[in-house]
């Protein structure tokens, strides 16, 4: 056996959970066109998958304000964007973006 240890989570194990939904978060962000819109919906499927009064409320949300903030309804804030990925444990992170050449 190689020095290399591999760490396989179990399917339904929160972790591979909140793996699978900073994936999903990530490409979205990383799509052409990505903006405010795409984003807030991106959010919005997976607080709703993660449990949309859970999330809500550690925004210091009521369900319909944010729901509305993440369908495009109302403006949605930098505040509620970092508070959503704070309540999912889900970290979001800034690097260069690399032109294609």
């Amino acid at each position: 056996m190689s020095d290399i240890e591999f760490k396989i989570l179990p399917i339904n194990s929160a972790a591979a959970r909140a793996a699978e939904r900073a994936e999903y978060l990530d490409v979205r962000m990383r799509m052409e066109g990505c903006d405010e819109s795409s984003i807030g919906r991106a959010l919005l499927l997976v607080a709703e998958l993660d449990g949309m009064s859970r999330i809500a409320q550690a925004c210091g949300l009521s369900v319909e304000t944010l729901r509305r903030q993440l369908n495009g309804t109302r403006p949605l804030y930098l505040e509620t964007v970092l508070g959503v990925m704070r309540a999912m444990k889900l970290q979001l992170r800034v690097e260069d973006r690399v032109p294609a050449d």
